[in-house]
């Protein structure tokens, strides 16, 4: 919610009727006027702070990337509903890709925290320069950032995929007269959500879909950075036995 909106407040209104009221009877005078402003300066400069605060709590400080929530995808699914409620079934492509920073602790060994935390804000200035504006780009946690792809299919998130990994292969961090290279791995799934006229859409199962969505990408994650990191693999639901293998074998590696 924010001052700018065109619909009027419940407080607003009652502001409104209250004058109304006063000028059906003959009974404005200057101080209810200023009093009734005051009251609105107050209403505003507090929706104003509530925005800032949503804000704060949503944003990620240091990358400006959205900040992980179990409901984005359901916010998804919701808004892409009222546009499909009078078609009687339709599949809504979706795809979520997670990328990871490769090498990122012995990075941040060698060159410090500060250097690291400037690779990772210029990685997440990349992916989100590659997103539309309806992408939700995420930072889950500490190198890990994850893409909700709206209105998306998997070949359509192949070439996005294949931007943001290029885009961070040809970058470099001016550090101490070097030229720093870094690169990403990255996991990609796709899933399509039927809208149907007679299905209710049930929160608790689209948090499921969600979290199916992460788990997939992170195991695609995993056999790119056991296959050679700086790449990305697509989940395939047929080589499940090979992931836990994937993650098994890579961790013994590092």
């Amino acid at each position: 919610m924010s001052s700018d909106t065109r619909e009027l407040s419940d407080f607003q209104v009652r502001n409104i009727r209250i004058l109304t009221h006063l000028l059906e009877h003959e009974a404005v005078a200057d101080d209810i006027i200023e009093v009734l402003r005051e009251n609105e300066l107050d209403y505003v400069s507090l929706i104003d702070k509530i925005g800032l605060l949503e804000k704060k709590v949503n944003i990620d400080e240091k990358t400006s990337l959205l900040k992980f929530k179990s409901d984005y995808l359901t916010t998804i699914v919701k808004t892409a509903s009222r546009v499909f409620y009078s078609i009687n079934k339709v599949d809504y492509p979706i795809s979520f890709a997670r990328f990871d920073i490769d090498d990122f602790s012995v990075f941040n060994n060698r060159y410090g925290h500060d250097v690291g935390d400037e690779v990772l804000v210029r990685i997440a200035a990349a992916i989100k320069e590659h997103s539309r504006p309806t992408d939700y780009v995420i930072r889950f946690g500490g190198e890990e950032i994850d893409v909700i792809l709206p209105s998306t299919d998997l070949d359509g998130a192949r070439v996005y995929m294949d931007k943001i990994v290029e885009s961070v292969r040809r970058m470099s961090v001016p550090h101490n007269g070097e030229s720093l290279r870094v690169t990403v791995s990255g996991g990609l799934t796709s899933t399509l959500y039927t809208f149907d006229k007679s299905k209710v859409i049930n929160d608790d199962d689209v948090e499921l879909v969600y979290r199916e969505l992460q788990s997939r990408a992170d195991d695609a994650l995993y056999e790119a950075k056991f296959s050679g990191k700086d790449r990305y693999c697509v989940f395939d639901e047929a080589r499940k036995d090979d992931y836990a293998r994937f993650r098994a074998q890579y961790s013994r590696a590092r």
